[in-house]
């Protein structure tokens, strides 16, 4: 078990929905971890939101930006990656709101030689406004009683993933089904197979080709069943890139690429330069 861990959250112009996701965390049962926002280029309103919220936070917050140049999801990630100091990392994105266990089932059921891939369960949009508008005390939002009224109001897609004890499933090479918003990894394994493509921008596929990547690599894949995440409901967004998102993840596969083409050695040697 790693002594602490780092939870990256990724963001871009969505400060109320981050202002409730970063308010839940507060909440853990576990505050073995620290927190690096990865913002994709978000105007000051939510550098602003970040250094208010982060003054006598119960653990480190921390703000990794770079210019709005597009969806380059990845490459923040990277950088967020390349700021850590944890040995353990858990990926998530700014509009999805922790269950208390979250960070003490991941730390708990981390293994090396594989990574964790956890559940979201979806909030419609009415709640989701409501929860943005009312800053509804997360501490009750996440509570099982609150949870299951929202089942019977039909403002979630289900409700038994959060009943359940966390627990894991076999070792497995799948990669279907995974929720990019969701996942957690060994710090050493994203450097063995250089993070996550930059090569990839737009919306779609980063998640599967660094799953690809790492099992390629020799690590496996464990499913983590309880403690899902609450997507707040947001619009879809663009899939212009999708096309040439698969081209690429498909090509990754035939390779049977371990390294990024465009990873954590590019942008720290381009840092250098």
């Amino acid at each position: 078990m790693p002594d602490t861990i780092a939870v990256i959250i990724s963001t871009y112009n969505k400060p109320d929905d981050l202002a409730c996701v970063l308010e839940a965390y507060r909440f853990q049962t576990d505050k073995n971890f620290s927190i690096y926002v990865a913002d994709d280029g978000s105007t000051e309103e939510t550098a602003l939101l970040i250094k208010a919220i982060a003054k006598g936070f119960p653990v480190p917050v921390h703000h990794i930006w770079h210019e709005d140049r597009g969806f380059r999801l990845s490459e923040i990630r990277n950088r967020a990656l390349s700021a850590v100091s944890e040995p353990y990392v858990l990926i998530t994105d700014g509009d999805c709101i922790p269950l208390p266990a979250l960070v003490a089932s991941h730390r708990n059921l981390c293994r090396q030689g594989s990574f964790l891939t956890g559940s979201r369960l979806l909030l419609n949009q009415r709640y989701s406004d409501i929860i943005r508008k009312q800053k509804i005390d997360p501490g009750s939002l996440t509570s099982l009683r609150t949870l299951f009224s929202l089942r019977v109001k039909y403002a979630i897609n289900r409700f038994w993933p959060a009943l359940i004890p966390s627990f894991t499933g076999r070792e497995s090479n799948k990669l279907g089904g995974l929720r990019g918003c969701h996942m957690s990894f060994w710090l050493k394994d994203l450097k063995t197979i250089n993070g996550y493509d930059q090569s990839f921008t737009g919306w779609g596929r980063e998640d599967s080709d660094i799953t690809a990547r790492l099992f390629h690599a020799g690590v496996k894949r464990r499913n983590l069943y309880g403690t899902p995440l609450l997507h707040l409901w947001h619009k879809e967004f663009s899939r212009d890139q999708l096309h040439n998102n698969d081209a690429m993840l498909q090509a990754s596969l035939d390779e049977r690429r371990i390294e990024a083409l465009c990873g954590l050695k590019q942008l720290e040697h381009h840092a250098d330069e």
